[in-house]
């Protein structure tokens, strides 16, 4: 009897082991990770407004335009902004700008005038903090000036293209930059008297264009017409589906057997070109 018993009790102490291992699970639990985030800053500042005149305030980062802002005593003219939180407001004669989750980095505040001299005030952006820069007062030139004055339109439109960055370059390599408002009208202030100047465009979906600017007299305001000619739109296929009927093949280059690039363009000018892909003999 006592055989029979013992493996019994020791089948019955494995089974209550078992149990007490289950019955109450422990959970593990897993603490969400912050998600990735780049702390920010911001900085302000103030411009003494002059009456009947349009001040220009732009925002530069790594030489790039960010933001314009058109100030006059009035009130603010025009705010464009290439997706930076710019923010701006007038009182009493003062012209205020806000700079908002602004990147760590080098900025670059230019502030100018028809007839004044150009202010450019440098600012380090520090994370979780506020920047307060100093009221800027604009002082009249006293050596001659020029300036230039244009819309940038949509060739095939006719439209206004607004928030475009342009650059201007003097003989000098002296580079301005400035945006076009959102009719497209584009300024800049302050330039060298009687020299040549190339106006250079860049806009995605565009053709890039250079202009080629004519010397301009003292005290004058030369005005532009410039028009981008958009890029024709490419056909997206879905993955795996080859060009359909009449759609326009991309432009590639595929080695022969020599080893020499052979490319569309060379060969689409004088006709129609059949493609065939031999695997060769064996």
């Amino acid at each position: 009897m006592r055989q029979i018993l013992a493996p019994f009790a020791l089948t019955l102490l494995l089974f209550t082991t078992l149990s007490c291992g289950t019955e109450n699970p422990v959970e593990e639990t897993v603490e969400a990770l912050p998600a990735d985030t780049v702390a920010t800053g911001s900085f302000s500042g103030n411009i003494e407004l002059i009456d009947g005149v349009t001040i220009y305030v732009r925002l530069l980062k790594a030489g790039q335009i960010l933001a314009q802002v058109e100030f006059e005593m009035h009130g603010v003219k025009a705010t464009t902004s290439t997706n930076a939180n710019i923010h701006s407001s007038t009182k009493q004669g003062i012209g205020r700008y806000q700079l908002k989750e602004a990147e760590p980095g080098d900025y670059t505040v230019q502030i100018s005038a028809k007839g004044y001299q150009t202010t450019e005030l440098n600012v380090a952006v520090i994370p979780e903090q506020r920047v307060t820069l100093d009221k800027v007062t604009l002082v009249a030139v006293e050596t001659p000036v020029s300036h230039l004055r244009g819309v940038l339109t949509n060739e095939t439109t006719g439209e206004g293209l607004g928030g475009v960055s342009l650059q201007l370059t003097d003989n000098a390599g002296n580079i301005y930059e400035t945006l076009t408002t959102a009719t497209g009208v584009f300024t800049f202030e302050n330039l060298p008297v009687q020299q040549s100047m190339a106006l250079m465009i860049a806009h995605a979906g565009y053709e890039a264009k250079e202009v080629a600017v004519d010397p301009i007299p003292a005290d004058e305001t030369l005005e532009l017409t410039v028009k981008l000619t958009p890029l024709p739109e490419v056909e997206q296929l879905p993955p795996g589906q080859g060009l359909s009927i009449e759609s326009q093949a991309p432009d590639f280059a595929l080695p022969d057997g020599n080893g020499k690039a052979h490319s569309l363009d060379d060969y689409a000018a004088d006709g129609n070109v059949v493609l065939i892909f031999y695997r060769g003999g064996w």
